[in-house]
């Protein structure tokens, strides 16, 4: 199989998804006005948040790095965790906003994510059967409790919300397998999973 058919491929799923984010926007400008002005600042620092947890994980078992290089990446990195954790407790803890939004919020990229492991392993060829199945069969899975989460966030938030973070979890591993199983490369290796996000990279390259 080509490498133009490939790149279409993997291209058709990106476009699919856009899609899919652009309808969600109208919808939620449209009907939750709310919860697209919130975004706002809810998903920037939730990137902050793990931004900090990254810069500090760096800082303190990265043994590559210099004594100043560490110390200055655990000081980003807990700057970020504190200012970003206080605006999230600040946004969260208004009388007017409901705990059940924390779930929406968590909900939205996970439809999106579910959506596109769907599409990827029903789309593109170049991954492994195994990995193919199992990232369509949890795509849809990961699409159904996105939205029992939303319908339900306000009965059982707790439940719901473990549900949504397991996914996540569980569609990152896949996703990580799906994507080494394109060059022959498994998770059984932790240094492999470091791949992942050099071929993360490569793809976005590579479809620009």
């Amino acid at each position: 199989m080509s490498i133009l058919l490939l790149n279409k491929q993997k291209l058709l799923v990106d476009h699919i998804v856009l899609v899919a984010l652009l309808i969600m926007m109208v919808i939620l400008t449209l009907f939750f006005r709310l919860i697209i002005l919130m975004s706002a600042a809810v998903y920037p620092m939730s990137c902050l948040l793990i931004y900090g947890f990254l810069k500090t994980h760096k800082g303190i078992f990265n043994k590559n790095l210099n004594y100043i290089k560490k110390v200055l990446n655990l000081i980003a990195g807990v700057i970020s965790i504190i200012f970003s954790s206080l605006i999230l407790t600040l946004i969260f803890s208004q009388p007017n906003i409901p705990a059940s939004y924390i779930i929406y919020f968590l909900a939205l990229p996970s439809f999106l994510i579910g959506l596109a492991g769907f599409l990827k392993g029903l789309i593109v060829n170049t991954f492994s059967p195994l990995f193919r199945s199992l990232n369509m069969a949890f795509g849809i899975l990961t699409i159904i409790t996105t939205y029992y989460a939303i319908l339900f966030a306000d009965v059982n938030f707790i439940f719901y919300l473990c549900s949504l973070l397991i996914t996540l979890a569980l569609n990152g591993v896949l996703r990580s397998a799906l994507y080494l199983s394109e060059f022959g490369l498994s998770l059984k290796s932790f240094r492999n999973f470091k791949l992942v996000f050099i071929i993360m990279e490569w793809i976005n390259i590579e479809n620009t």
